[in-house]
């Protein structure tokens, strides 16, 4: 949390690049040691760099970028070990995309002992750029500790608000700073703020309770903006936990953007491609299913279309018309109001959830229970309305009635097919407020990887029906 990076931050990139090219000059060495081991062949004279200069040279480069690609430089050597191993193994997941897309697509002929070197790169690699990690990771908590290199740091904002947002912060930083004092709103004079700053040479305001104390403590965060101090607000745990500050310039104008969803990245754009390519795939592999439900309802309720079509909340609550095969008889939406009187309502909140609701003919319940009834969502997928992962989309009226404005955070990202909820709980539970928190849960951790695990995670809890009604 400081204003310029730590030495260690700022060379971490160098250094992971130096230790890629050198891992990378020693791999054909202790290729051939561990060669007998593996009962691989064993070349003399053999060297990865100057066999496959551009390849080595390209990936080697790219080892920075694919390293701040996954997160690894974003708490600047401070993230807890376990981030760390699953970010090098995200890195390896990367890299064994590009040498496979790399190895399709190669000449013929090409050393072919060339793939056992590779695979010792991916392993000695990751452990170097670990062990860089851990003792840029020890030298930064030691080195900052000193009581010359402690921060002096002002808090701002209400008693309470100071107690409990100070509990929030890691150790290792708490041991880096010296509190030279409080700015408590109606306690502390302009002048006695002031009187702090210059006889402490404050560094940071740190400012407790969110956006909601700005305003009280005005006058401390004004000072220190007026002296160039650095200002911290340590956001509520009710706030988003993804809030980012950004400055945008509008011609001659600059703007604070305050953004709590996924940054429009090269990752937005792959999820964008993959959801419309696998919903295209999805389709054709599914269509003898779609053959089925059309007879099976044609056959249980010939009265009514094969398709519902309702009107959801899409992205930021805009309504959009999704698509589903129609599980229940043709009157049903006529029925709910008498339906919610006579059975009551088994979810709380505005959604509405009745186990073996009378609405619902057999074969519907058949195509419910094996999500059959939400394959045409894979036309509103392609059409841009929806994502395969994402917080499931509303009927617009149970979502002009939230019980709470922060419910509607759910709406700042694109619905989908599947989410937290849908592989957790599903319908097995009936807290709105849980579902709710699920949907929050992906919108602050979102990645690309993230999509991929949760669809993973869909196939066994559809094959098993967890949770269908």
């Amino acid at each position: 949390m400081t204003r310029n990076r730590s030495i260690f931050s700022r060379i971490s990139p160098l250094v992971d690049l130096s230790l890629s090219l050198f891992c990378a000059y020693i791999a054909p060495d202790l290729t051939n040691l561990v060669a007998p081991l593996f009962g691989w062949q064993i070349q003399k004279d053999f060297n990865l760099i100057t066999t496959t200069p551009f390849v080595v040279g390209a990936a080697v480069a790219a080892v920075p970028v694919v390293l701040r690609l996954v997160g690894f430089y974003h708490r600047g050597n401070l993230q807890r070990t376990a981030s760390a191993i699953r970010q090098l193994f995200t890195f390896c997941v990367y890299y064994l995309c590009a040498i496979a897309i790399y190895q399709a697509t190669r000449v013929q002929g090409d050393y072919f002992y060339i793939n056992h070197t590779i695979l010792v790169c991916l392993c000695i690699i990751p452990l170097a750029l670990f062990l860089r990690f851990q003792i840029f990771r020890w030298l930064q908590l030691n080195t900052t500790s000193g009581r010359k290199h402690l921060r002096s740091v002002l808090l701002a904002g209400g008693e309470e608000a100071i107690d409990a947002g100070w509990l929030q912060l890691p150790q290792y930083w708490l041991r880096s700073v010296r509190v030279v004092g409080r700015a408590i709103p109606g306690k502390a004079t302009r002048e006695d703020i002031q009187k702090l700053i210059e006889e402490n040479h404050v560094e940071q305001l740190l400012l407790f309770g969110g956006l909601d104390a700005y305003e009280e403590n005005k006058t401390a965060v004004s000072l220190c903006e007026l002296q160039g101090i650095d200002v911290y607000i340590i956001l509520r745990n009710d706030h988003a936990v993804s809030l980012r500050a950004n400055i945008a310039e509008i011609e001659d104008c600059r703007a604070l953007i305050l953004s709590s969803t996924p940054v429009y990245s090269w990752a937005q754009l792959c999820k964008s491609i993959m959801d419309r390519v696998l919903a295209f795939v999805a389709i054709i592999l599914s269509s003898p299913l779609w053959l089925i439900a059309a007879i099976g309802i044609r056959c249980s309720d010939p009265n009514g279309p094969i398709f519902y079509r309702q009107m959801r909340s899409g992205l930021h609550g805009k309504p959009f018309a999704m698509w589903k095969f129609r599980s229940m008889y043709a009157d049903a939406d006529k029925r709910l109001d008498e339906i919610k009187a006579k059975y009551g309502n088994e979810m709380d909140g505005p959604i509405f959830k009745l186990t073996n609701d009378p609405r619902i003919f057999k074969f519907g319940h058949f195509i419910r229970k094996t999500s059959i009834d939400e394959l045409p969502q894979l036309i509103n997928i392609l059409c841009g309305d929806m994502s395969i992962v994402g917080p499931r989309p509303l009927p617009t009226y149970e979502t002009e009635k939230f019980p709470d404005i922060w419910n509607r955070r759910r709406l700042s990202v694109k619905p989908g097919l599947t989410c937290y909820w849908q592989v957790e709980d599903r319908s097995d539970t009936a807290e709105f407020s849980t579902m709710v928190k699920k949907d929050l849960k992906y919108i602050d951790n979102w990645s690309l990887w993230l999509d991929i695990v949760l669809i993973l995670r869909t196939v066994p809890a559809v094959l098993f029906g967890k949770g269908a009604k």
